[in-house]
């Protein structure tokens, strides 16, 4: 049996992926005939194409070239990978159809699976079922028909969308549980007498140890050494104390997770929480309290960036509510990427896979790369991305409605949304400047356009290193409006600040904002 891989973009051809091995079993004889046969009748212009994949990787790419065009897509046993997550991904854009090995069903959970899939309208059939007669009308309902469950998932009522995702998400059932500490921390007041802290935080002896490090290490600077919680409490404040015991716990809770990028992620969200606290705390002395300004020592900036922090004024823009807290959702505003490595394993490999052929592909026309992870995620699943397994975590976790939003709409904030949602919007990009998930520095638009700043500003100096930079940022207006509006920045935010003057403030910031992630990191590590 010879395979066919196909790349033509044109409109007319329907396209089926044949996810499996290419080898002459009997379920890929039975199909190729039926395609065969059904070609025959057709005007070329109609005529079904079909590409093979071994990998989910191969199905990302094979979806990218064919784009609308996909019909249905068999995944067969010979598939390299997870399947049945795959499947799960897939499921809404077109039919999918699962042959399966007789023994692959012989376990309660593999048959809890695929009653699942079933639900959600994935076709399941053994190998030895897969006949012609089994093909022969799949293909002419849902390979020559113009519909397709996406069609059908876009014209639903936005409850009848929710109950779809609820299914698809109900499948996981390895969404994490909240941490006894950080549920317990969680429920205490600022106010809260120490004893109190200390008595939620002190048999975690971890999360103990953790605080301890970080209160007496320079980034802090207290005069005389933090030897319990109770004078964490009292020196540090109860905020920062929650601050740091949200960031362990959490990076606690996926340390298990064994892909590569799992620092990258820490690294992107730990910078945008000082990023958000940052933009969120005034930056004249006159206007802070002595908390504020006890926060806003810690970051050692120079005249110069506190300069440009008063002159932004985002502190006044998009002023914050006492209770408030900027830092956990900087740090908790991806954690639905976090979410899908577990329950979505296959899902990373293929959002990377995407993002490299885009970057390679506007590479080749002079151009920078700049997309939305959430909408190369919807490309695969339609309705689902980390914004909305995030926000179920989030639910799940009963956390605070202000942050819930945070979570589930930082990638499509409205003008009407909470200022904690924009600030948090800002300083996500900010955050991607120094260290982008899961786009690598190499690929992410923004990190190299530092680059190519710090390269023209030497090239041609003006007075000082902040003039020369800001020239070399409105040298390239263009290509930073069009790096923002493709990262989905919408033109409302820049009323709150210009982008030229946006970028050129994180510019400024990023060596001192670097430095203070990676020692906050490397400080909260287990």
């Amino acid at each position: 049996m010879s395979s066919q891989r196909v790349f033509s973009r044109r409109p007319s051809n329907p396209v089926v992926i044949i996810a499996d091995k290419v080898e002459r079993k009997p379920h890929l004889v039975a199909l190729l005939q039926n395609l065969r046969q059904e070609n025959s009748k057709l005007p070329p212009e109609r005529v079904i194409k079909y590409a093979v994949c071994k990998t989910g990787p191969d199905i990302a790419l094979a979806l990218r070239n064919h784009r609308k065009n996909t019909r249905m897509a068999l995944i067969g046993p010979g598939l390299q990978g997870n399947g049945w997550t795959v499947a799960r991904m897939l499921c809404k854009r077109f039919q999918v159809l699962m042959a399966l090995e007789p023994e692959f069903l012989n376990s309660p959970l593999n048959q809890r699976i695929k009653e699942g899939l079933e639900s959600l309208g994935v076709i399941i059939v053994l190998v030895e079922n897969a006949t012609e007669g089994f093909f022969k009308p799949l293909i002419e309902n849902h390979v020559l028909s113009e519909e397709s469950p996406a069609d059908e998932l876009m014209s639903m009522s936005p409850q009848e969308r929710a109950q779809i995702i609820g299914k698809r998400l109900e499948m996981v059932d390895k969404f994490p549980t909240l941490p006894e500490t950080q549920r317990k921390v969680s429920a205490l007041d600022d106010l809260d007498h120490p004893r109190k802290w200390a008595e939620a935080i002190d048999p975690d002896v971890l999360t103990r140890t953790v605080i301890l490090r970080l209160l007496n290490s320079a980034f802090y600077g207290f005069r005389s050494r933090v030897v319990n919680i109770e004078q964490a409490v009292s020196l540090a404040s109860g905020r920062a104390i929650r601050e740091i015991v949200l960031a362990c716990q959490i990076r606690q809770l996926f340390a298990k997770i064994e892909e590569k990028t799992v620092e990258q992620y820490w690294k992107h969200s730990i910078a945008t929480g000082f990023f958000a606290k940052l933009f969120s705390l005034p930056a004249e002395p006159r206007a802070q309290t002595p908390a504020q300004q006890a926060e806003f020592s810690r970051y050692r900036l120079d005249d110069l960036q506190v300069g440009l922090l008063q002159k932004a004024r985002l502190w006044e823009k998009l002023a914050l509510g006492p209770k408030e807290e900027p830092f956990s959702c900087g740090l908790l505003h991806d954690i639905g990427k976090i979410t899908m490595l577990m329950c979505l394993e296959e899902c990373l490999e293929l959002i990377t896979i995407l993002i490299a052929e885009e970057v390679r592909e506007q590479d080749q026309q002079g151009k920078l790369w700049a997309s939305s992870v959430d909408q190369i995620e919807r490309f695969l699943m339609v309705d689902i991305d980390h914004q909305v397994i995030g926000h179920r975590l989030a639910q799940q976790w009963e956390m605070d409605a202000r942050l819930c939003e945070v979570i589930g709409f930082h990638h499509t904030p409205q003008e009407t949304s909470s200022n904690l949602l924009k600030l948090t919007v800002l300083a996500d990009l900010a955050a991607n400047a120094l260290f982008p998930y899961p786009a690598l520095e190499s690929q992410h638009p923004l990190p190299r356009l530092f680059e190519r700043t710090a390269e023209m500003a030497k090239k041609r100096p003006a007075k000082t290193v902040s003039e020369s930079v800001y020239n070399a940022t409105c040298a390239q207006f263009e290509d930073l409006a069009g790096v923002f509006a493709g990262l989905g920045a919408p033109p409302w935010l820049w009323e709150q600040i210009d982008f030229k003057d946006f970028f050129h403030l994180c510019y400024m910031l990023a060596p001192k904002l670097r430095l203070t992630t990676l020692g906050f990191m490397q400080k909260t590590g287990a």
